[in-house]
């Protein structure tokens, strides 16, 4: 005969930890990540084809309306306030993908693609609970996609050749705050204080 003995739900030593939960920043940096995508695959697509060429001409109308949705989607999640502390990382990375989407200097671009690339706490999410490696895993996304942009020939030989200035030495990471480094773009682009 089997004994049954039940376990009080009082004597509970460990605290509850939710699971992730989507919140607007998450669900519209999907969004973007999708229409990122969509745009980087449109721009290879025009790698190995020929300007001049009639032929290519609906992979250059692709490439600009590809463009045009991740503009889009980023102006939306870029316009969304954080509702939780794990959100801000996310409207970090997605104001830097902005400046880069929308940066047509190289070397504006390359210092741009070094705060990505630069290790810190700005673009990620502290703690081991099942919210913050969520985002984490959100963020090495975006990190690994932005990594196919400047991949893209427009790009990669810039980043690849070094030819400019990464981060001065004598400007510590938090004060430059993620504004963008040219005043070519509207106060709109610009990170806000805190975020």
């Amino acid at each position: 005969m089997t004994v049954y003995q039940s376990i009080p739900s009082a004597g509970v030593l460990e605290a509850f930890a939710p699971g992730f939960t989507h919140t607007s920043v998450t669900r519209r940096f999907g969004v973007m990540q999708r229409a990122l995508g969509a745009w980087i695959e449109a721009e290879r697509d025009l790698e190995h084809s020929g300007s001049w060429d009639p032929a290519c001409d609906h992979w250059l109308r692709d490439a600009e309306a590809a463009r045009a949705a991740v503009g889009a989607a980023l102006d939306a999640l870029c316009d969304t306030p954080a509702e939780r502390l794990e959100d801000r990382p996310l409207l970090r990375i997605a104001r830097l993908t902005r400046a880069l989407a929308l940066s047509e200097d190289g070397a504006e671009f390359a210092q741009l693609y070094a705060r990505v690339t630069a290790p810190g706490a700005l673009l990620r999410c502290p703690g081991r609970h099942p919210l913050a490696l969520r985002v984490n895993l959100m963020l090495s996304e975006a990190r690994r996609a932005l990594a196919q942009l400047a991949a893209l020939p427009d790009h990669a030989l810039v980043i690849d050749g070094n030819c400019v200035e990464i981060m001065p030495e004598d400007v510590a990471v938090a004060e430059t705050g993620f504004t963008v480094a040219s005043d070519a773009y509207p106060q709109t682009m610009q990170a806000a204080p805190g975020v």
